[in-house]
């Protein structure tokens, strides 16, 4: 086989190649001539075919490369979490989380619930905050909560009381079940109405995680201790920032300068009037705090969320693997059925 390349700067390169009679594969020999002035095209002409095991590899290669699938998505080369063994969806997104927790709005999921005034559907982003360690005072909650080895599992955010999320989720059962439908698919029922479903997408390693489950808000009327002090912990773990978000107008109304005006307010401290939360009536306390910069306590509309989840439909790109987990109730232990299925 002899390869011509032709018009070379400075370089002219004959490439010879001679069959070798102790091996089926050619060795080459490599000469040089500089008297070439410009580099154009490359040539190649053979005098023997390569060896059958080669030409089947080359088909096999460009054939790949035309397999265009769900891995093309994600990064093909990779292999995800590791070997494709069934192991629950906790330990999987433990280790997304952390492969993740640099990644700014790493910890940003979706939520979705039902509009059941008008059956549509209802998505919103929102801030995951970690998952809620077990009443350790209540056998059933604590299992409930640590159905996967030993690992809390219900997950925590946080949302307003006056939000679209909170009347979607809390409407009365009457209302539910008065929804006029052919269909009975559609109508809502008490165990149903509080039902949610998270994406939790992580682009760090391609994965997705769905996680299905009831929803549930945790307000200053809450009867339950454990989950009122962890209402409170979560508001002093706010940002300032976050903590003001909750002092603004009702979401949803048309936008006045009031708003504005009163957040200025509360920046520059209020006069110190006869708000009952230690800020002036009608001001947005500075990072929720009062005018010696001690958090305030948590006002009525701040709920603290929390996902109870009984279903995660896990799919990994990179590699395809899917898996669907559902939780299993047995007395009072209750453990995830892991079952991987088609992609």
């Amino acid at each position: 086989m002899r390869l011509h390349i032709s018009r070379i700067p400075a370089l002219y390169l004959y490439l010879s190649a001679f069959p070798s009679q102790s091996s089926s594969f050619p060795s080459l020999a490599i000469t040089t001539t500089a008297n070439r002035s410009s580099l154009s095209t490359l040539t190649m002409s053979s005098s023997s075919s390569l060896p059958a095991s080669a030409s089947a590899s080359a088909g096999t290669t460009s054939a790949s490369k035309n397999n265009v699938g769900l891995s093309d998505i994600g990064n093909g080369n990779e292999n995800g979490n590791g070997n494709s063994s069934i192991t629950s969806w906790r330990d999987k997104i433990e280790t997304s989380i952390a492969k993740s927790r640099k990644i700014r709005g790493g910890n940003y999921v979706q939520i979705a619930t039902v509009d059941h005034t008008t059956l549509e559907p209802r998505c919103r982003t929102v801030v995951f905050r970690g998952f809620l360690k077990p009443d350790p005072n209540k056998a059933k909650a604590k299992a409930i909560a640590t159905a996967s080895q030993s690992q809390p599992c219900i997950m925590k955010m946080i949302t307003d009381k006056r939000s679209n999320k909170f009347q979607e989720v809390t409407m009365s059962a009457s209302n539910l079940t008065s929804t006029s439908t052919s269909n009975p698919q559609q109508k809502g029922t008490c165990s149903s109405r509080n039902s949610a479903e998270m994406v939790w997408w992580f682009s760090k390693s391609s994965e997705q995680y769905r996680i299905r489950g009831q929803l549930k808000f945790v307000g200053a009327d809450e009867t339950e201790p454990y989950l009122l002090q962890s209402r409170k912990e979560q508001w002093g773990n706010l940002s300032d920032m976050a903590r003001e978000q909750f002092y603004w107008e009702d979401p949803g109304l048309t936008y006045s300068t009031s708003s504005t005006e009163k957040e200025n307010a509360g920046d520059s401290g209020g006069d110190g009037g006869d708000g009952g939360d230690g800020h002036g009536e009608g001001t947005i306390p500075a990072g929720g705090r009062d005018e010696h910069g001690k958090v305030l306590p948590a006002p009525d509309n701040f709920l603290l969320m929390l996902l109870y989840p009984t279903r995660c439909d896990y799919l990994r790109l990179t590699d395809n693997f899917r898996q669907v987990d559902d939780i299993v109730e047995g007395g009072n232990e209750w453990t995830w059925a892991s079952t991987r299925v088609n992609p």
